[in-house]
């Protein structure tokens, strides 16, 4: 049975249960030394060392600032410090504040390795479309009717609304660190609404359609069992595309019949979470443990030089078996709303779904989004509608 980390907070395993794992912000604190006296100047906040420096700013004030180090250890920071405070006389006037272009990839470095490397790619993607429009601009002169004409531009030039405010979210991750490094004192993006946008309509594929893709997958495929098997599990449990893929067979809890979903903390909001076994499930997991090879992992990459590790992607696996099956536009999402469309379907509350999905909306965006039900079943609730 799988034993709960100290810091989890859980009720007991029930219907739908997240075993949370909350992380929040950490505090900066004071570095000590072997001693435990406070090393004048030093802090620290999660992993990262910060230098506490006096400098003054372009109207002659004097004040504090956090500057983030490269240190590792306590006494590469305190050497780090030492160099840190010998330049910090100098006054941060406009002359000292980066372009916007130059200051993007010392971001990029600073953010390596705090970031899941997924997170730090989508970033970078998006701050060479920023550096286009940005580019030559000091950051302390980038403006509201900046950002608003930068949006406004992408918008018109055919991203979504999505893609859009995603963009304006990492460039106020940017300017964020720039203020934690005393570049800048106030945000041009503060108080800026996002837009507002309407998902697309996700279509609902038919069992028989997904089975026509694993069968092919079966038949004409290299990894063609890892794809079958990776489709049927996402489902029959709702899970990710990332997370699934991850998933180790300790995450499976037979007494209790759940399966555990980011136990290693890498889930989009870092929470664990416990999916029931339905039928469909159980079935799917025990057919796949009759044929598991020794790997840890529910789906595992070629064993190469003894490694065991999971696959790192059935992408090119997807498309072929997805063309031979003739299920244009299907992908591994599709898995996912067809799992929670027929929760729906079959009657489970919101809250129940939203637990057992990862959702922390009690249900809301089950509801708005991802309540959508195909046209037989509609008609079947309509019958049931009984009016006075």
């Amino acid at each position: 049975m799988k034993k709960e980390n100290n810091n989890t907070e859980c009720a007991g395993f029930c219907a739908g249960k997240v075993i949370q794992i909350t992380k929040t912000k950490p505090q900066f604190q004071k570095v000590t030394d072997y001693s435990c006296r406070p090393i004048r100047g030093l802090w620290k906040r999660g992993k990262r060392f910060y230098a506490r420096v006096s400098v003054t700013d372009e109207n002659g004030s004097t004040v504090d600032r956090r500057i983030p180090l490269k240190a590792k250890s306590v006494p590469e920071a305190r050497l780090e410090y030492a160099l840190v405070k010998s330049n910090s006389i100098q006054s941060i006037t406009d002359n000292n504040i980066p372009s916007f272009s130059s200051f993007a990839p010392k971001y990029l470095y600073e953010i390596d390795g705090l970031k899941r490397p997924k997170t730090v790619k989508l970033e970078e993607l998006h701050l060479k479309h920023l550096k286009q429009f940005f580019g030559s601009l000091k950051l302390n002169k980038i403006s509201k009717q900046h950002v608003i004409r930068f949006r406004t531009a992408k918008i018109k030039g055919g991203w979504t609304g999505r893609t859009a405010n995603l963009s304006i979210t990492i460039l106020n991750n940017l300017l964020n660190h720039a203020k934690d490094n005393g570049l800048i004192d106030t945000l041009p993006t503060t108080g800026l609404k996002p837009i507002r946008w309407k998902p697309k309509k996700r279509p609902l594929f038919a069992p028989e359609q997904i089975e026509a893709i694993c069968h092919a997958a079966l038949q004409n495929c290299k990894h063609g069992e890892l794809l079958a098997n990776y489709v049927r599990l996402m489902k029959t449990c709702g899970s990710r595309a990332s997370e699934t893929l991850r998933l180790k067979w300790s995450d499976l809890d037979w007494d209790r019949k759940q399966l555990i979903i980011g136990s290693d903390g890498l889930t989009k909001n870092h929470e664990s979470r416990v999916v029931d076994f339905n039928s469909a499930l159980e079935t799917h997991l025990l057919d796949m443990n009759n044929r598991r090879n020794g790997s840890s992992y529910l789906f595992p990459t070629p064993r190469m030089f003894g490694e065991d590790a999971p696959v790192r992607s059935l992408k090119e696996a997807l498309r072929k078996a997805r063309d031979i099956a003739g299920v244009e536009g299907f992908g591994f999402h599709d898995c996912r709303h067809y799992f929670i469309s027929h929760a729906v379907m079959s009657g489970i509350d919101y809250m129940t779904i939203a637990r057992w999905v990862g959702h922390k909306d009690g249900g809301v965006l089950i509801g708005r989004v991802y309540g959508h039900l195909n046209d037989e079943h509609a008609k079947r609730q309509a019958k049931r509608l009984r009016l006075a």
